[in-house]
């Protein structure tokens, strides 16, 4: 018989990972307003604020993708995802002016906000 095969998972084909941080914040906003203009001024007022922390490695703000499953959660309005090398630089993020007066001016404009964090 020919060579032994091996799953191509079990030799370590696997995708390449695109995140290169070891701290994921990931952040998921109902508005009240979920205008388009209401939103699309959300998204600007959080990129603007994002922008300013220096420990941030990458970031991505969007809305909903029109996916329609069962296990989808698309009620949101705005999702926000983070990237950081470390949990301390998360931890600086927070503390982060810029992220302080982003909650204390535009805390009003959300009826609920979710936060996952995750490590990788």
């Amino acid at each position: 018989m020919g060579a032994a095969t091996t799953s191509p998972l079990l030799a370590g084909d696997f995708k390449k990972d695109k995140f290169k941080s070891g701290f994921i914040h990931m952040v998921f906003f109902w508005l009240k307003d979920t205008s388009d203009a209401a939103v699309t001024d959300f998204i600007r007022v959080t990129r603007e604020f994002v922008d300013q922390v220096e420990e941030v490695n990458a970031y991505r703000v969007g809305r909903p993708a029109p996916t329609n499953r069962d296990v989808v959660e698309n009620t949101y309005a705005v999702s926000l995802v983070v990237e950081f090398d470390s949990m301390q630089e998360h931890d600086i993020y927070q503390a982060h002016q810029a992220h302080l007066d982003y909650i204390k001016n535009y805390q009003d404009r959300w009826e609920t906000v979710r936060v996952f964090d995750a490590i990788s």
